[in-house]
């Protein structure tokens, strides 16, 4: 029997920001691969709020860009994603950052949404009060509406399905991916002159994510602290935009009486990460929760030994190729900074299984996982 052809709808909206993190730059790939996947026949309609940019317009035959840009100029989702669906409804709405209208879609829409994870249900004090409200009543929406959940970890199903009681046979699981040809060994190569760029000296370890409470970046100072009094030219590295509870994060900074000894980077180029990350002592991404933990695998593919959080989805993710610590113990997590600086040979030894590691992920798996989900 002849497979049917298929209309699918993808929120692009998040892949097209300029500025891009974990949630947008897994919108972006998955896109991208796609392009490169799928079937002649499928047509694709790429729902941005914006006109495509940074390689998002490059369009196959059977990728067509649909920009909602009438008014009003918020809740693009809520109205203006929804009526274009009301007008054109595809058979499928794919969207991979989380949220979908709230108000009624057509029947026949069959809509599939990824739930990286539901941190703010789990650790609700981490989270603004607003965002705990908005994604709680997101997830409610996708509860009642959604016919597949994609999901990032094996961990990840196991809590939607604990805090909102999901029958587990609507979720599926596909990892993550990561940028294969940026995030490589080859990015030493370039190390000094991005160091140079944004002021900082070797030696160093690296935390690459926003500056947030719920990242754990008190308890990744206060272990830093700790590191110094044994190497005492090692420098600490926070790289990403500021979150909530940075004036907190600074504050202990403070009290440490490290403010020369910390670096705060800001937002980094994405062209600039992979060398900043393979010019790392150790990358230090000790967060308190996570649906799955991509910095992990950038870190390993560059060449870069990893000490991260003793909870399931790193442990899952990274397997026996980095060093876990307790995100609580600021100890811990110093010994293990120690460890590689005065074990050479173990450090080596991690490093090598960390590149073995990655070759397990990529984004066209992750793509190709899902497009036999939903088409």
């Amino acid at each position: 029997m002849t497979k049917k052809f298929m209309i699918i709808g993808i929120d692009a909206s998040r892949a097209n920001k300029p500025q891009k993190t974990g949630t947008e730059w897994y919108s972006y790939h998955l896109i991208e691969e796609l392009k490169r996947i799928a079937r002649d026949g499928d047509k694709f309609l790429l729902y941005a709020n914006s006109p495509l940019i940074g390689g998002l317009q490059i369009l196959p035959e059977n990728f067509i860009e649909k920009d909602l840009q009438w008014p009003p100029k918020y809740l693009w989702t809520q109205i203006r994603l929804w009526w274009e669906l009301w007008r054109n409804p595809p058979d499928i709405l794919l969207v991979p950052a989380h949220t979908i209208p709230f108000l009624p879609m057509p029947k026949k829409i069959k809509v599939a949404v990824t739930v990286h994870d539901v941190g703010f249900k789990r650790f609700a004090q981490l989270y603004k009060p607003v965002q705990v409200w908005y994604h709680d009543l997101t997830m409610r929406r996708i509860k009642q509406r959604a016919d597949l959940i994609i999901t990032i970890s094996n961990f990840s199903k196991k809590e939607i399905i604990d805090l909102y009681h999901i029958d587990p046979s609507k979720i599926q699981v596909s990892y993550l991916g990561y940028d294969r040809v940026a995030y490589n060994e080859q990015a030493k190569n370039v190390a000094v002159d991005v160091l140079k760029k944004y002021q900082i000296t070797d030696p160093y370890v690296l935390y690459v994510g926003r500056l947030e409470k719920k990242k754990n970046i008190g308890n990744i100072v206060a272990a830093f602290a700790l590191a110094k009094e044994k190497w005492p030219e090692l420098k600490l590295v926070l790289a990403g935009n500021s979150g909530h509870q940075f004036e907190e994060i600074k504050k202990i900074i403070a009290e440490n009486r490290l403010e020369s000894e910390v670096i705060i980077t800001g937002y980094i180029d994405q062209k600039d990460l992979p060398p900043l990350i393979a010019g790392a002592q150790a990358f230090l991404f000790a967060t308190l929760y996570e649906g799955f933990g991509l910095p992990i695998l950038e870190a390993m593919a560059c060449g870069t030994p990893v000490i991260t959080s003793r909870i399931a989805p790193h442990d899952e993710v990274a397997g026996e190729a980095a060093l876990l610590a307790d995100p609580y113990s600021p100890p811990e997590m110093a010994e293990c900074i120690i460890k590689l600086k005065e074990n050479p040979e173990f450090k080596n030894e991690l490093i090598t299984k960390g590149l073995e590691r990655v070759k397990k992920f990529s984004w066209q798996q992750t793509a190709r996982v899902i497009y036999n989900l939903i088409a």
